[in-house]
């Protein structure tokens, strides 16, 4: 998430030093002496036209999973397509208008047709590549060499605008060409460092001359204080913004991972009333005590289609079986080394988690022991009810609380609410191998609250470890939410506060006019 948020704001800043470039190649022509003709107005106004399309496009979100909210994506795209192009004809015919010192003039075929506005883009690259060859050609044989930065700031421009062409493919069902288009892929990052090479040598060479007069410089230090402190400002408050989302989803988070336990406790709970329920019940003691297992799995099958519990079983005083609810067959196995019978044969109650291999994934359990007494008071058997904590289970919690949650047996996810990339499949069986996830919460059986990947996917996420009877880590409880979420969230904040800041940039140059042109006057 915070990669994403750090690109983002590469391309607010890189795009508004783009704009303020731009915009003082526009003030060296209205500066200069060449205003006046129509050459100097056409180029003047090109560059302020692709100053102010450099700074729209700013203030677009450019991640695909924050959609823009406060422009139609129409509006928006004629806005800057039509600046742009615009700029750059102008710039075109300007120069061609204006012939070389010692050649005459040469004129440059235009064609115009209607075009789709997907495609409109296609034109950016043409567009710059012809500007470069002009102005390379006037530095090369007219006598105009200090043009030459010029044309090589155009030259990579172009392969800027080549690359942004990547935005025809952004909706392909090639997976391989999608990761590379994307917002903030390869091809988005060599867009981004060419425009800001393009931008360094273009500036680089117009603050050369505009540092030369005094008004200019006290224009331009101005306006470019304005610039780092609505940057820095913009920056400071959305990673406030973004930081303060983080830091509220994971303290939500683990809320959501205690409550998962709470349930989890009270299936503990369940479990054991049932299995006391079934110690107080006089045919049982009866069973038990003359070991009567045919009369034992009768009242044990009917008391387990009557209950929630997937499992009970019923052992005598040495942990012989002598009933199972699910399986009146199985009977005469010794469980006399299971930690809950052991302490319910000594007169303890005792409920734990217990995770058990399975075919796919190893199970998580919830099973509760109470012992058998006699009239007497004596031990005589106990009593074991389970219940298998599974998909249907989670998704219970998440109808009433709308939690995103999973349980570990281990670092092994054994059942969740979250879903395979095929919308249908549960993704069971998946291990988490986050170093610091099984440091933390298995290894030395403390919370985790931070981010991590599932499925290639970020989430923000509590882990909480899961514990049996004798306070061994035994699995994990998780809670998390797509970080896709906290960013939909703070997308919208973050672009407003890009579109007010650019707004304040550009209101701050008449104010910096006016000081600059207050302070010059006073000087002389």
């Amino acid at each position: 998430m915070w990669t994403q948020f750090l690109l983002e704001n590469a391309h607010f800043s890189i795009n508004i030093f783009a704009g303020m470039v731009f915009f003082a190649v526009f003030w060296l022509y209205w500066d200069a002496e060449e205003k006046s003709g129509l050459k100097g107005f056409l180029k003047l106004i090109g560059f302020l036209l692709i100053s102010i399309s450099f700074l729209v496009h700013s203030t677009f979100i450019e991640s695909s999973i924050v959609p823009s909210a406060y422009f139609r994506h129409e509006l928006f795209s004629w806005i800057v397509y039509a600046t742009k192009l615009l700029g750059y004809l102008l710039i075109l015919f300007g120069i061609a208008f204006d012939p070389l010192v010692s050649r005459p003039k040469a004129n440059l075929p235009v064609l115009f047709g209607v075009v789709n506005l997907n495609y409109l883009p296609i034109l950016y690259p043409l567009l710059s590549f012809f500007i470069g060859i002009f102005y390379l050609r006037r530095s090369t044989k007219g006598l105009e060499r200090h043009l030459k930065p010029i044309a090589k700031s155009f030259f990579l421009l172009t392969f800027s605008e080549i690359l942004y062409l990547r935005t025809l493919y952004v909706g392909t069902d090639n997976i391989s060409v999608l990761k590379l288009t994307t917002s903030f892929g390869p091809l988005w990052i060599a867009e981004h460092l060419l425009l800001l090479g393009a931008v360094i040598i273009l500036g680089n060479w117009v603050w050369g001359y505009l540092l030369r007069r005094l008004f200019t410089q006290f224009f331009m230090i101005f306006t470019l204080s304005s610039l780092l402190i609505f940057l820095f400002t913009t920056i400071s408050f959305s990673a406030l913004l973004l930081k303060n989302i983080e830091d509220e989803t994971l303290r939500k988070l683990k809320t959501d991972v205690k409550v998962l336990n709470f349930a989890l406790e009270g299936k503990k709970d369940e479990a054991a009333s049932d299995a006391q329920v079934l110690t107080q019940n006089s045919q049982v003691v009866a069973a038990v005590s003359q070991e009567e297992k045919t009369a034992l799995a009768d009242i044990l099958e009917d008391y387990l289609l009557s209950k929630n519990q997937s499992s009970l079983v019923v052992v005598s005083g040495k942990g012989e079986v002598l009933g199972r609810g699910e399986d009146r067959e199985k009977v005469g196995d010794s469980l006399s080394g299971d930690a809950l019978i052991k302490r319910a044969l000594i007169g303890e109650r005792g409920a734990s988690v217990l995770a058990q291999d399975a075919i796919l994934s190893p199970e998580i359990s919830v099973k509760a022991a109470v012992p058998i007494k006699n009239e007497d008071g004596e031990v005589i058997g106990a009593v074991l009810a389970g219940e298998k904590i599974d998909n249907a289970f989670l998704d219970g919690i998440r109808r009433a609380t709308g939690l995103e949650a999973s349980i570990y047996s281990g670092n092994v996810l054994s059942a969740t609410t979250l879903v395979s990339p095929d919308g249908k499949s549960r993704p069971i069986g998946i291990k988490e191998e986050n170093a610091k996830v099984k440091d933390n919460v298995l290894k030395d059986g403390i919370e985790f609250l931070g981010t991590t990947e599932i499925l290639g996917t970020p989430y923000f996420t509590a882990y909480l470890p899961l514990k049996d009877i004798d306070e061994v880590v035994v699995g994990m409880l998780f809670a998390g939410e797509p970080q896709v979420n906290a960013l939909m969230i703070a997308g919208k904040s973050i672009e407003m506060t890009f579109i007010f800041a650019a707004a304040l940039i550009v209101f701050s140059i008449l104010p910096s006019y006016l000081i600059a042109k207050y302070i010059t006057k006073q000087i002389r």
